[in-house]
């Protein structure tokens, strides 16, 4: 069950994110300016499938109610950095976290 609400997520982003992110569905061809948290994260990649090796990566976490139809490929511009994403990760209480590329 969620404790807050869509406006205390809004609340939230705009204290601690960006609010002028433009957001494009590439899909649909539309975009909308939302309001989003950009952070970089520590993530293991996989080198030939049997050694990790630790790399940072771009994530970007918004109300999934900004970004309904989020899908990868679709693109976030961030202070006039393009990035793409490439992983959707919903927390089925609001907020989705998006693992991006430049």
């Amino acid at each position: 069950m969620t404790v807050e609400t869509d406006d205390m997520r809004l609340q939230f982003l705009k204290d601690f994110g960006v609010t002028d992110a433009t957001f494009t569905d590439t899909s649909a061809g539309s975009s909308s300016t939302i309001t989003a948290l950009l952070r970089n994260e520590y993530v293991e990649v996989q080198v030939d499938g049997e050694v990790g090796v630790e790399s940072s990566a771009p994530f970007i976490s918004a109300r999934s109610s900004d970004v309904p139809s989020v899908a990868q490929g679709d693109t976030i511009v961030v202070s006039g950095t393009t990035y793409t994403v490439v992983e959707v990760m919903p927390d089925d209480e609001g907020m989705v976290d998006l693992r991006m590329r430049t």
